[in-house]
């Protein structure tokens, strides 16, 4: 066991266990968009960062390990600017069509920008992605615009299906998540199971 402070409190918190899930355990919700529990922590979405003391750098909850006496700020005023930034950041790749999207209402992104009070873009990407859909597989559309590149379809099929059907390709602002030599879905492994659907925190699936 270790003993942390969060936010002023103290609480104890167990062995191996990550700032996130302690602070879940305490009542404190940090958000995050590529978390999943029973899968990998990634850290790749940058949502969960908080403060903590000694560290001059914001460190992601759901990758950073407690350690005995670490305090942790999770809602100060410079962890919520660098979440809004960050929400920011990733809805200057993001479509404007909201309004009428397939997730509107239950899309973890649209959700998390309201709750930052994200109320207008102040960044825009001179390189809008418009990458066409991937309607190849009889069951599953895959939208890569509104892919945010949180990671967890290719955790949930790679570790809990075991198939590995996509991964993260190409590089860079090129980056997206794909089929193996960037072919359609039904080229790949996928068996149509439906859990990257479900894991999806945009419409991207």
């Amino acid at each position: 066991m270790a003993n942390i402070e969060l936010n002023g409190k103290r609480i104890n918190a167990g062995d191996n266990e990550t700032i996130v899930t302690a602070a879940k355990r305490a009542g404190v919700t940090i958000p995050t968009l590529c978390h999943m529990e029973d899968l990998t922590p990634s850290g790749a979405c940058r949502v969960c960062v908080v403060e903590v003391e000694g560290n001059p750098n914001l460190v992601t909850a759901c990758s950073t390990m407690v350690r005995e006496g670490m305090k942790i700020r999770t809602h100060s005023e410079r962890v919520l600017d660098a979440r809004k930034t960050i929400v920011e950041l990733l809805l200057a790749n993001h479509p404007d069509d909201c309004l009428y999207c397939d997730s509107k209402g239950k899309c973890e992104l649209q959700n998390l920008a309201r709750e930052l009070h994200v109320t207008r873009r102040r960044y825009r990407s001179d390189a809008q992605k418009r990458a066409e859909l991937d309607v190849s597989h009889p069951s599953i559309v895959r939208n890569p615009n509104k892919c945010i590149l949180c990671g967890r379809c290719v955790r949930v099929c790679e570790e809990i299906q075991t198939v590995a059907a996509v991964d993260f390709i190409r590089r860079g602002s090129q980056s997206r998540i794909g089929a193996a030599f960037d072919k359609g879905l039904n080229a790949s492994g996928c068996v149509g199971c439906g859990q990257c659907v479900m894991v999806c925190p945009t419409g991207a699936l």
